[in-house]
């Protein structure tokens, strides 16, 4: 059971850090917004997770590791832009993912603070 737990742990501060990331690379786009040039950055985390999950593995701690070592990884988004100036930025949608981002932060947060719970209460011997 340790090892299911502490697993699980893995991967939601693995996604904890990849929201995080992406966060910052959003609030970034917005920032440079108005600079002529400037292409968006995004955060390329959920398919490299999938991947992860639907390999197969031959014990946990292998699956740990491969955990430890998955990386969220910064791309640039070089399509053309509509705008003159070469920016390619879209407030709307940066904006709107910012949001979906900040929602994703609290769900695993909520999701850590929940597992933490459980495992106080198995300590605890089922007492509060």
């Amino acid at each position: 059971m340790d090892n299911i737990n502490s697993t699980g742990m893995e991967f939601l501060l693995k996604g904890l850090d990849a929201v995080w990331l992406r966060q910052k690379v959003i609030s970034n786009n917005i920032a440079n917004s108005e600079t002529p040039g400037y292409k968006r950055l995004s955060v390329e985390f959920e398919d490299l997770l999938k991947n992860l999950i639907e390999s197969k593995y031959d014990d946990i701690e292998a699956l740990k590791e491969a955990i430890a070592n998955i990386e969220p990884v910064v791309k640039q988004d070089s399509s053309s832009s509509t705008r003159l100036d070469g920016n390619n930025v879209v407030m709307d949608k940066e904006q709107i993912e910012l949001a979906r981002a900040q929602l994703q932060y609290e769900y695993l947060v909520s999701s850590l603070s929940s597992q933490i719970s459980r495992l106080k209460y198995a300590i605890n011997g089922g007492s509060r």
